[in-house]
């Protein structure tokens, strides 16, 4: 089997450029690129006509597409039999998308959303990186990362208050708050979001509260203007979320209870959008 790589690279107060005070902070590594899915210049029609196998897996791709609604049927299309040339015209025409993710709670598990929102690549991989299963899904969000991210995740965060690490100020209140949604919050809530960027937390406060709600399976980076970078913790439902400008600076910091941020997420427009390009593009090569 082929194999692939991402480059990886941090997330979290340590992955910022140096302030003032020179303290950072390390925190959970995330996606960067899929190198397998760089979009090279498109083939001529004649060019691909014998690659039969490619072609029908996109039109399954874009039979999927066409009226897709919001909690429709799983659909996942394996092409792990697919030989070298087949997979390569459908990386062609799939393309890099703006998310990415990483799934580390079993089997290693790397995803990359295409140039068409809402159609993902969704590659298991071996403990010597080969690919074991390699499947295109059209959803909002792969089942992976929905039904995943939380299995093992702990419903309250527990501490000793009377033995607080030196110059943890804030961290109790944030916790008591944390507790509180953790247990109320349910599908369908609006998300809940506390922004560091507006306390005065100390970089003790961080360090406390990322030991305490630990790392979950799945870290997700979301590019567009800038990086929106996203780990899910240990505790239920609770994501720890960073946005970076262009020059990669920190700009907002927050950790967000909802099942999945939104940001991560293709809405049901931006896929039937997907389905009228998909078809555009597909026109020049199928005559079927």
């Amino acid at each position: 089997m082929t194999e692939i790589s991402i480059p990886i690279t941090s997330i979290g107060v340590g992955s910022q450029p140096v302030d003032e005070d020179s303290k950072t902070l390390e925190f959970i590594p995330m996606p960067h690129e899929m190198s397998v899915f760089e979009v090279s210049n498109m083939p001529e029609p004649e060019d691909v006509e014998n690659l039969k196998e490619g072609m029908q897996a996109l039109r399954l791709v874009r039979d999927a597409l066409k009226g897709y609604k919001m909690n429709d049927k799983l659909t996942m299309i394996d092409i792990t039999d697919l030989d070298d040339q087949n997979r390569a015209w459908v990386n062609t025409m799939l393309g890099h998308g703006e998310v990415s993710v990483i799934y580390q709670g079993g089997t290693r598990t790397e995803i990359q959303e295409s140039v068409f929102a809402g159609v993902w690549r969704i590659i298991y991989l071996d403990p010597n990186r080969n690919i074991v299963k390699d499947f295109i899904e059209i959803a909002s969000i792969p089942e992976l990362v929905k039904n995943s991210s939380f299995v093992k995740a702990k419903t309250k965060l527990e501490y000793d208050l009377n033995n607080l690490p030196e110059r943890v100020m804030n961290a109790p209140a944030l916790i008591t708050e944390l507790n509180d949604k953790v247990a109320t919050w349910k599908e369908g809530d609006e998300p809940h979001v506390i922004n560091f960027s507006l306390l005065p937390q100390t970089e003790e406060d961080l360090v406390f509260l990322d030991q305490l709600l630990g790392s979950g399976p799945v870290v997700i980076l979301s590019r567009g203007y800038g990086n929106c970078r996203i780990a899910c913790t240990k505790t239920k439902n609770v994501w720890w979320v960073k946005y970076f400008n262009s020059e990669d600076k920190l700009i907002l910091d927050t950790l967000e209870i909802s099942a999945i941020p939104a940001v991560a997420c293709a809405a049901e427009e931006d896929i039937r959008d997907s389905y009228d390009r998909f078809v555009e593009v597909m026109e020049l090569y199928d005559n079927e």
